[in-house]
C-alpha cells in the first residue's frame, strides 16, 4: 500500500483542482489516498481517516456495490474505465450524478497493484461525456417532469429511437433501465428536498413523483437503508 502513495506526490497536483475528486486504491479496492476535494466529499479532514476504507464505508449499499464492481473490473482485467456516468452521495447527503475515470496502476513487475481514479460532478446535462449526449434531452425531460407520470415511449420519441432500441441503448450507457433511472432521479430530488426544506414528508413524496408516502418511504429506505425521517435528521439543516 505504501508504494502506491509514492508516485511522485500525484495528489499535490490534484489538490489544485477543487472540482475534481482524485483517489488511489490498492489491489483489494481499499482507499490509499485522495486529494482534499475528495476528503471534503467524504466528510473527512485527514488522509489517515480514509486509508484502508472501502466504498461501503462511505456510500449507500447499491451505489457502493456498483463502484466496487467497476474497481474489480479495472484491477482484474488491467483495463481502464473512461467517462462512466454514475450516481454518488455528496458531502451534503445529496444524490448527484458524476463522470468517473479509473485506470490500473502497475508495479515494477508489470502486475496491477491498484487503481487511480478521478470523479467530476455533472451538474448539467450538457456536461455529460460525449457518449451520453444522445440522452441529454431525455435527462432534461425527466428532471423537469419528476413530479409527473413519465412515459418511456415519450422518452424514446425524444431521443429519436424506437422503444426497444431506446431501452437497450439507455441501459447500456447508464447500467440502469429507464424506469430505474427515473426512480433514481426522483430519489435524488427527494433527498435534496428533505435536506433543504421543512416540507412534510408526504409533500416531498408527491412533489418528487411518488404516488403515496408509504411507497416513497419503502423505495427510499431500500436505496439509502434509512427512512426519509432519519435521513433528514442526519443530513438536514442544523
Amino acid at each position: 500500500m505504501s508504494g502506491l502513495r509514492e508516485r511522485g506526490h500525484i495528489e499535490q497536483m490534484f489538490d489544485l483542482l477543487p472540482d475534481i475528486y482524485f483517489y488511489i486504491k490498492d489491489r483489494e479496492c481499499r482507499w490509499v489516498m485522495c486529494n482534499q476535494a475528495c476528503l471534503r466529499l467524504l466528510n473527512f479532514r485527514f488522509q489517515k481517516e480514509i486509508v484502508g476504507a472501502t466504498e461501503k464505508d462511505f456510500f449507500p449499499p447499491k451505489i457502493a456495490a456498483l463502484i466496487a464492481q467497476d474497481d474489480r473490473y479495472v484491477i482484474e482485467n488491467n483495463h481502464s474505465i473512461i467517462n462512466r456516468t454514475e450516481l454518488i452521495v455528496d458531502e451534503s447527503g445529496h444524490l448527484t450524478w458524476v463522470s468517473t475515470n479509473k485506470v490500473p496502476l502497475l508495479g515494477k513487475d508489470g502486475q496491477v497493484t491498484g487503481l487511480m481514479g478521478t470523479t467530476r460532478v455533472v451538474s448539467r446535462s450538457e456536461q455529460l461525456p460525449d457518449d451520453y449526449r444522445q440522452f441529454s434531452k431525455v435527462i432534461d425531460y425527466i428532471q423537469a417532469n419528476v413530479a409527473e407520470k413519465i412515459d418511456i415511449k415519450e422518452l424514446a420519441k425524444i431521443s429519436c429511437l424506437s422503444d426497444s432500441h431506446f431501452r437497450k441503448r439507455f441501459r447500456s450507457q447508464f447500467r440502469l433501465s429507464p424506469q430505474e433511472f427515473i426512480l433514481r432521479t426522483r430519489l435524488q430530488a427527494a433527498s435534496k428536498m428533505l435536506i433543504t426544506s421543512d416540507e412534510p414528508i408526504i409533500h416531498v413524496a408527491l412533489a418528487c413523483g411518488f404516488r403515496d408516502q408509504s411507497y416513497f418511504a419503502n423505495q427510499f429506505k431500500k436505496f439509502f437503508e434509512q427512512s426519509p425521517k432519519r435521513y433528514r435528521a442526519t443530513w438536514g439543516q442544523k
